[in-house]
């Protein structure tokens, strides 16, 4: 009653609809009052938890009827993964022993698709049609399909790259601070 006495207040139930609606509830409450009692009732709309009520159900709903298991539909992403997490795997041994991370290679944070971060490891640059070739200190080169095997690279955020020049200020006894590194290409 409060529901339909709130969307009638706001225009949405006309009050010729909120009427009748009065009319059937006040009869069922007055059939309730005189088979329980109102002491009774009002007990029970004390102590009603109206999250966890489940109203009755007529005995075919109560059944338990058996789901009929839906095949399961493969997701794209977590097999990109496994596939992805298996090309490392196999360089992993050879990346470590140059220099790279755990980190660089694997760390995700949730977050698995071409994010725009150097924190991120190689596992979330790799597409499904990627192999991976040359590894090397500064890079990993991932190639493309045939025949075009389009080539690049997923360089290594924590070794210097040849691309990066620091500039050293003229007084050796003065040191710049590593923000000011330049870089020039």
């Amino acid at each position: 009653m409060h529901g339909v006495r709130v969307a009638t207040a706001a225009g949405r139930v006309p009050p010729e609809a909120f009427d009748e609606v009065r009319r059937r509830f006040n009869g069922i409450q007055e059939q309730a009052i005189q088979t329980f009692g109102e002491e009774i009732l009002l007990t029970a709309v004390r102590n009603l938890d109206v999250a966890g009520y489940r109203p009755p159900l007529p005995d075919e709903f109560e059944k338990a009827k058996s789901a009929e298991s839906l095949p399961v539909r493969p997701n794209p992403e977590s097999e990109r993964l496994a596939r992805v997490r298996a090309l490392v795997d196999g360089i992993r041994d050879t990346a470590l022993a140059l220099g790279w991370t755990p980190d660089s290679l694997y760390f995700c944070d949730g977050y698995e698709r071409f994010p725009i971060a150097p924190r991120y490891g190689l596992v979330c640059y790799i597409r499904t049609d990627h192999r991976i070739g040359k590894v090397t200190r500064q890079s990993i080169e991932l190639i493309g399909l045939p025949p075009e095997e389009i080539r690049s690279r997923f360089y290594n955020p924590d070794v210097e790259q040849p691309w990066i020049r620091r500039t050293r200020p003229q007084n050796p006894l003065v040191r710049a601070p590593a923000c000011l590194a330049r870089i020039t290409i």
